[in-house]
């Protein structure tokens, strides 16, 4: 009977004949040489590049180009992570850390994760409103869905309420391998880091295989299809993206007014064109955008005076 029983656990703690093993490293595992053996036989890796502190310090994981370097020379899988904090600025803390991948060399299969598991005194909806911003970020900048690591209770205190469309990293070692509690707004997860206790953090991928990860992790083979994004414009159109994903398009309209149509990157579609000058316009107008919502548009009225219009909600209104 105890061999049995022990028989069994020993199954319901073996990753399933559907998942591939990984781990992931920091520099507190140092080079390859040092964690390699420990690793043992896995076919990936995460790996932490940056983390910009609230105190303003650039971290960079000294480790990170010699553990890049080494799992693509196994022809592994790469991850590459940024540790995440909602205090500091979100252009920033994305900048520093797509410099920094992209100089270590971003491949079409590597995927990037946003390792979130504090607030630094931030409310949950000011955590998810952070987090949302940086991801959106992440996906545009690097043409491939980012990865959202998290832990349950962190999770479940709605810091990631808006995130359930992005692949999960659940970090639950209280559960088996490929077996792990999954959080609202999740339905499903993608990655579970289930042991934590070693000298070495051990994952496990929900792919049948190290292609499939790359292509659902990677970046896409298939070029996005051209959009008819329609409109009644006469000539030129000018365009403005905020950090947060939001695109505002403006052109002159047919009609002598200056019309804006946005994107909203939550909902992924385009809203309707509407007029936004309080008068008629001569030629195309200018954009500027900067930080997370704030921008100006410039168009010149029918007397040759040019006017000037404000946002503060990346576009939504203008006055």
């Amino acid at each position: 009977g105890h061999a049995m029983l022990s028989w069994l656990r020993r199954r319901a703690d073996r990753p399933g004949v559907n998942l591939i093993t990984g781990v992931d490293v920091s520099s507190y595992q140092g080079a390859p040489g040092a964690w390699r053996a420990e690793a043992g036989q896995i076919r990936w890796a995460a790996v932490k590049l940056t983390e910009l502190e609230p105190n303003g310090v650039h971290y960079l994981n000294a480790d990170a180009a010699a553990d890049w370097a080494y799992l693509a020379e196994q022809k592994m899988g790469r991850l590459a992570y940024l540790f995440g904090h909602p205090s500091v600025n979100v252009l920033e803390t994305v900048e520093f850390f797509t410099h920094e991948l992209r100089s270590l060399g971003l491949g079409d299969a590597d995927g990037v994760v946003l390792d979130l598991e504090v607030t630094d005194g931030r409310g949950p909806a000011e955590v998810d409103a952070w987090s949302a911003e940086v991801m959106a970020s992440l996906q545009w900048r690097l043409h491939r869905t980012p990865v959202l690591y998290t832990f349950l209770s962190f999770a479940e205190a709605g810091n990631t309420a808006s995130l359930g469309k992005y692949p999960l990293w659940i970090a639950d070692p209280s559960s088996p391998a490929g077996k792990p509690r999954v959080p609202l707004p999740w339905k499903r997860w993608t990655l579970h880091q289930y042991s934590i206790s070693g000298p070495i953090d051990r994952d496990i991928a929900n792919f049948p295989s190290l292609a499939a990860m790359g292509r659902t992790l990677g970046k896409p083979k298939e070029q996005p299809q051209v959009q008819d994004l329609g409109g009644t414009i006469a000539g030129d159109v000018v365009a403005v993206r905020w950090t947060n994903g939001v695109i505002v398009v403006a052109g002159l309209g047919t009609d002598g007014f200056v019309q804006t149509k946005r994107y909203h990157p939550v909902e992924k579609t385009w809203g309707p064109w509407r007029n936004v000058s309080p008068t008629a316009a001569l030629g195309a107008p200018g954009l500027v955008a900067w930080g997370t919502a704030d921008g100006q548009l410039y168009y010149t009225n029918e007397s040759g005076a040019v006017i000037e219009l404000a946002t503060t909600d990346s576009g939504a209104t203008w006055t």
